[in-house]
């Protein structure tokens, strides 16, 4: 059973919210698969006395807050489309098509309650209402900006979490990107040629690129707050969240520099050819490129510098383009007594493209990369 009460547009978000009562009958079928988001937001909390108190007040026919939901690819209503055919599309809704924004503990403890029951007693359970907000067809930006403000009232999950859990919206944002192919951890592949990535990697990337910064401690609670605070502002950058343009007629922000990330790649050869797959390499680089996007004196050249170092890859090689020869016998000299390589790795990659951008490319990546490690 479903029942779309009301719906309402969002003009901060650009986005239709639609006020829903349910049963938890759909809700479960339409949550399926919610368990591993589960796992990856915030660890499930167990031995609890009040989650345990909530799961006996479910069975006993509470009514809980309102969970929060997204449902790609359900239209607003209009003219010509009424709710109830919104109501019709969200029962058909296939369940990898839903998030959870929030309320995964109230899932896990409604799913918990369900397996604690006998079997003449869930079906009554099943039958229990269950009122909900669902966002139709959000915007992944604003799907961002919405958890991330939710939290930030309250104890959060950490920013890791937050960003971690909407790599499966991230995913769809970035799939018809021309030539890229994303490939998650369990499916077990591994990156062949170019053009391929690591989910994981690029939600990594992606949080570089909100925090501009390629090293942060967030076990530092106060550094925490500080990007979380950030990421809110820097999606909520404008109306539409569809981010600040990366070029000219561009795609938005991390959406562009994963374009260029992708031309760049196509163009790497011979046993360069996964450095821009690296970890370390996409941090440092989305940092310096979200960091760069955000400073108006900087904003304007990075993104000729990038045009620069494409137009370049395309005559020469993305190899001799980025001195990627330097690059790794700079890398190499790292201190392994001294320094963490992977930070020192990152920190080389972000003030070399940060001093590229500065010189507005009258240097070259070969000095750029010079002055990077002599920063360390």
């Amino acid at each position: 059973m479903i029942e779309v009460l009301s719906i309402d547009f969002d003009e901060r978000l650009q986005a239709s919210c639609a006020l829903v009562r349910s049963d938890y009958r759909w809700f479960i079928e339409a949550s399926h698969g919610a368990e591993e988001n589960l796992k990856i937001q915030r660890k499930i909390i167990g031995g609890s006395k009040a989650y345990a108190t909530l799961r006996a007040d479910l069975k006993r026919g509470c009514i809980l807050p309102p969970l929060v939901i997204a449902a790609k690819g359900i239209q607003p209503p209009s003219t010509n489309r009424p709710i109830q055919n919104v109501a019709e599309d969200l029962m058909a809704i296939n369940p990898e098509r839903v998030y959870i924004i929030d309320g995964l503990q109230r899932t896990n403890a409604i799913r918990q309650s369900l397996e604690e029951l006998s079997d003449a007693e869930r079906d009554r359970f099943l039958n229990r209402p269950v009122r909900l907000e669902v966002w139709l067809d959000i915007p992944f930006g604003a799907l961002a900006y919405r958890m991330l403000l939710l939290n930030a009232g309250q104890r959060p999950m950490s920013i890791k979490h937050q960003v971690e859990i909407l790599s499966m919206k991230l995913e769809e944002e970035l799939a018809n990107i021309p030539s890229i192919d994303i490939f998650t951890s369990i499916s077990g592949r591994r990156r062949t040629q170019s053009g391929q990535f690591q989910l994981a990697k690029l939600s990594q990337a992606f949080q570089a690129w909100l925090q501009g910064q390629p090293n942060v401690d967030l076990k530092n609670t106060v550094m925490e707050k500080l990007l979380a605070e950030n990421a809110i502002e820097v999606l909520g950058a404008d109306a539409g969240m569809s981010g600040t343009l990366l070029a000219q007629g561009g795609s938005s922000g991390f959406k562009g520099l994963v374009e260029w990330i992708v031309a760049m790649d196509l163009k790497m050869g011979g046993s360069n050819r996964d450095l821009l797959a690296n970890d370390n390499v996409l941090l440092g680089l989305s940092a310096a490129v979200g960091a760069a996007e955000r400073n108006e004196s900087l904003k304007e050249r990075m993104i000729e510098g990038l045009e620069r170092l494409k137009l370049e890859a395309e005559r020469d090689g993305a190899d001799i383009a980025l001195a990627v020869e330097e690059y790794e016998k700079l890398r190499i000299g790292i201190d392994v007594t001294k320094r963490n390589v992977g930070e020192a790795t990152r920190d080389l990659v972000f003030y070399g493209f940060q001093e590229y951008f500065l010189s507005s490319g009258v240097k070259s990546m070969s000095e750029c990369w010079r002055f990077a490690a002599g920063r360390g």
